[in-house]
């Protein structure tokens, strides 16, 4: 796996207590890492496949084109044409789903026991030896460009990325996976041939499992489908830190009843010992935003803070609100006084312990088990780090909280959407949050 990135342990000194003894790893003969945890309680599995880079693997002019060229070849291939291809999976009721990151694409199969070698075959099939039939390469141009229409429509989705403008502007993180309607409309056959070339190599990737199905078996299944896959691969340097320099706003104008905000800071990256407990802060964040933009003050249907699982992480908070200036205010004001003064020590017990309960409610999930273990490995080095998140935070004060959003919170990038002729555009000016 050719990434360089951070290598301090998350869990440095842990004894790892928490990361479960059914894991094994292993390698293909080409180099593909292996992850699998072994999962017996019924016939149902999980794999996850990830091509790792993101945005890095992306230029201004490729946004989109390795998520373009995947959906592409997942329309059909040499031994398993479109037609073929789809009764398969009418047959066999596999679910497919897929998401692509600023670290990595992903694509996860949950099918039942006896129908994963032949799923997984067809599949690394469709990675290397793809039909690009022309009428189904114009069909997923045509629901891609809708699908990117479609988001940009929803300004409760799109506040996102109006406050990457003001947060990361020139940043790796801001080629965008997904794409946009400019560059999807430009790409050719040859385009997709090209990347799938470039990017379906041994070193590139990373498979985790979590199923009934024992390592062996599944190195021999695992083999047949990706054995053939080419060694070599791609290096991609650390993700260059967030370098804003003062408190930035990025105003939209639409015609919507109710305004979105959404406010980005700087916050720890991965292998940094202040990320875990930057995170439980934030959760405390959320609880108190709750509170007073909703309880106290009416003014949101909706709030919520958190940080990212990224190389490169940030802090947000977010709300939707007919009065975005006093609610924005107010939420800066949540965050500044959490830092100037710690909370009580029950807010922070309960945190912790309702976090370690939504990440147990998580874990359920083979989906989830394949996604922890495969993000974990690549945005830390390590994937036991997913299994000891609150080991390590489990002792944490008030004042630490308190202390590690102090080091991290500097200025923040804003992104606002909202009518400017109902609410006045000099009033919607950045918010400072300390």
């Amino acid at each position: 796996m050719k990434i360089i990135c951070l290598t301090v342990a998350v869990l440095l000194g842990s004894l790892y207590a928490s990361v479960p003894e059914d894991v094994e790893e292993f390698t293909l003969s080409n180099g593909i890492p292996v992850i699998t945890r072994s999962i017996d309680n019924n016939e149902i599995e999980g794999v996850s496949f990830f091509i790792i880079g993101g945005s890095s693997a992306l230029t201004e002019e490729t946004q989109g084109l390795e998520r373009f060229s995947l959906e592409c070849a997942m329309m059909g291939s040499e031994d398993f044409p479109g037609p073929e291809w789809r009764e398969l999976m009418d047959r066999t009721q596999a679910e497919w789903t897929s998401s692509f990151n600023y670290d990595y694409s992903r694509y996860h199969l949950r099918c039942i026991r006896e129908d994963l070698p032949i799923l997984l075959s067809a599949f690394g099939n469709s990675l290397l030896y793809p039909e690009l039939e022309e009428n189904a390469f114009e069909q997923v141009r045509t629901s891609t460009i809708q699908d990117l229409q479609e988001k940009y429509n929803d300004p409760d989705g799109w506040i996102w990325f109006v406050a990457n403008d003001a947060f990361m502007p020139g940043h790796t993180y801001r080629r965008l996976p997904d794409g946009t309607v400019e560059t999807v409309s430009r790409f050719t056959i040859e385009d997709v041939s090209n990347m799938l070339n470039e990017r379906i190599r041994s070193g590139n990737l990373l498979i985790t499992h979590a199923g009934p199905t024992k390592p062996e078996e599944l190195r021999s299944i695992l083999e047949q489908a990706f054995g053939d896959i080419p060694e070599g691969g791609q290096e991609f340097q650390q993700v260059e830190p967030f370098t804003i320099n003062s408190d930035t706003i990025v105003v939209q104008h639409r015609e919507v009843p109710t305004a979105y905000a959404v406010v980005k800071f700087n916050a720890p990256p991965q292998g940094h010992e202040d990320l875990l407990p930057f995170r439980a802060a934030m959760t405390v964040v959320y609880d108190l935003l709750w509170q007073v933009l909703r309880t106290d003050y009416a003014l949101t249907y909706s709030t919520h803070s958190g940080a990212t699982r990224y190389r490169e992480n940030w802090g947000y908070m977010y709300v939707s609100s007919p009065q975005p200036v006093m609610a924005c205010s107010l939420m800066a004001e949540v965050l500044a006084e959490l830092i100037e003064n710690p909370v009580d020590e029950d807010i922070v017990r309960g945190t912790i312990e309702k976090g370690r309960t939504l990440e147990n409610l998580r874990a359920a999930s083979k989906d989830n088990q394949c996604w922890m273990m495969g993000n974990s490995e690549i945005c830390t080095g390590d994937w036991r780090n997913a299994y000891t998140v609150f080991d390590n935070i489990s002792e944490l004060s008030s004042a630490d909280l308190s202390a590690v959003l102090n080091r991290w919170i500097g200025y923040g990038g804003w992104g606002v959407i909202a009518d400017t002729t109902v609410v006045s555009i000099e009033q919607l000016q950045p918010w400072p949050l300390k």
